[in-house]
């Protein structure tokens, strides 16, 4: 059996409503009605929609990344000069006391004013 542009692009099309029928029944209902192409039609416009929504709120997750980054870069905690010294004492105390506790007690003061500045 030797199949043609046509008869694959049907299979194509009977695949792809097989595939979406049990997330979206109006395409099955659709193709009943109105045929295979016409239903795979409908469909590309609904997905089309679907994906501007997933879009638009992947572009609003981003900004809010953005805005709670630009307000920790802006803490006491994150300044240059306190982390490093920070990350400095509290690696030597983890290194001599293997107390990963000591080591994060380093991290309470610039924590605390950090906290000032957000409340």
């Amino acid at each position: 059996m030797k199949l043609d542009k046509q008869q694959l692009k049907k299979i194509l099309y009977i695949l792809i409503i097989l595939a979406v029928a049990p997330f979206a029944l109006e395409v099955v209902l659709l193709a009943d009605v109105a045929g295979a192409e016409f239903a795979v039609f409908f469909l590309v416009f609904y997905l089309k929609s679907i994906a501007y929504v997933v879009l638009e709120r992947w572009l609003e997750f981003k900004r809010n990344v953005a805005t709670v980054l630009s307000l920790l870069a802006g803490l006491y905690l994150f300044q240059s000069r306190i982390a490093v010294s920070h990350i400095a004492a509290s690696g030597m105390l983890l290194l001599f006391t293997s107390s990963v506790l000591l080591s994060c007690l380093m991290w309470l003061p610039p924590l605390y004013l950090s906290c000032g500045l957000l409340s």
